[in-house]
């Protein structure tokens, strides 16, 4: 029997997950060993690659509703060469939930110390997204700390009038994570965050849908308010003459989400070559083909383009 077109494309988007059970975060995969500190009262979920190495590190800080398993193509390719480092930003993948700020600048502080903890006075720090976000903001207020600063499809660089701003605040209240099903959660993965799906995704979207319902992501779904109220409220865009570090930005040249396609228009090319002009030492790439998780979309060039930044030091 062959089934209608129709019929085929119902089939490849009925729920596959929800019925799977519910994986607690210490169950997602992590491309290198997950560890765990106490930071604090935070729990900090994190990999190190090389706790032994004096190199001042290759640190990865994920994007919103992100963690460490977003970064799969980065952890272990650098590794071979670098001492890397990811952490989980606390709300986050296997780290706590902390009734905190979860603000760019309550992060930057968080990274700093953790960094502290690991006795790594200065790193090369590389952001996706809110990550990027937090990055700039690490490199403006901790600026000895910043050896070199890659931004993948950075937040931050975007401004906001107070009309958008708060629609933004009042439509991610803490319930609406929550709320997603697994259908709205496919689209969004597949037509928004990445532009090439591939079995790395499906495994982010299976692992998403079988958090929803543990008591962890319900602390998740706070992080996520918060954390966009915190982006809107802490920008930085009106400081990037002020970042002294040389700096990197990578943007897909398909990104989806940047510039927000509803309340700020115009094009990602625009907003990538605004940033890149207001920082005093950057250098751009602008991938074709890729979108906003542009490091997974197409991970050679992202790659590439990452290692030779790095021969600059």
């Amino acid at each position: 029997m062959v089934l209608p077109a129709a019929m085929l494309g119902l089939l490849a988007c009925a729920p596959r997950y929800a019925s799977l059970g519910p994986i607690r975060p210490n169950d997602l995969w992590s491309p290198l060993p997950l560890r765990h500190m106490t930071l604090g009262d935070l729990d900090i979920a994190y990999v190190d690659s090389d706790p032994t190495s004096d190199e001042a590190p290759i640190v990865f800080i994920h994007g919103l509703s992100s963690y460490i398993g977003f970064w799969e193509h980065q952890l272990p390719h650098f590794a071979r060469d670098h001492r890397v480092l990811a952490l989980d930003l606390p709300g986050y993948g296997a780290s706590g939930r902390p009734d905190a700020p979860l603000t760019p600048p309550w992060y930057a502080g968080v990274v700093a110390d953790w960094l502290d903890a690991l006795s790594v006075d200065r790193a090369v720090i590389v952001g996706h997204s809110m990550g990027g976000q937090i990055a700039l903001t690490l490199a403006l207020e901790r600026p000895e700390r910043v050896e070199l600063l890659a931004l993948s499809a950075p937040a931050g660089l975007e401004t906001f009038g107070a009309g958008a701003a708060a629609w933004m605040k009042g439509y991610w209240t803490e319930a609406r994570a929550l709320d997603a099903t697994e259908l709205e959660l496919r689209a969004t993965f597949t037509r928004v965050v990445f532009n090439r799906p591939d079995e790395g995704v499906e495994r982010l979207l299976e692992e998403r849908v079988r958090m929803t319902d543990t008591p962890e992501f319900a602390g998740t779904s706070v992080a996520v308010s918060r954390s966009i109220a915190g982006m809107v409220d802490h920008p930085v865009a009106h400081r990037l003459g002020e970042i002294s570090a040389p700096t990197l930005l990578v943007f897909g040249a398909d990104d989806r989400m940047i510039p927000n396609p509803v309340l700020t228009g115009g094009s990602t090319r625009a907003v990538a070559e605004a940033g890149a002009a207001a920082i005093p030492d950057a250098r751009l790439e602008l991938i074709p083909g890729a979108g906003h998780t542009v490091h997974h979309d197409d991970p050679e060039a992202f790659n590439r383009a990452l290692s030779a930044f790095l021969e600059t030091r």
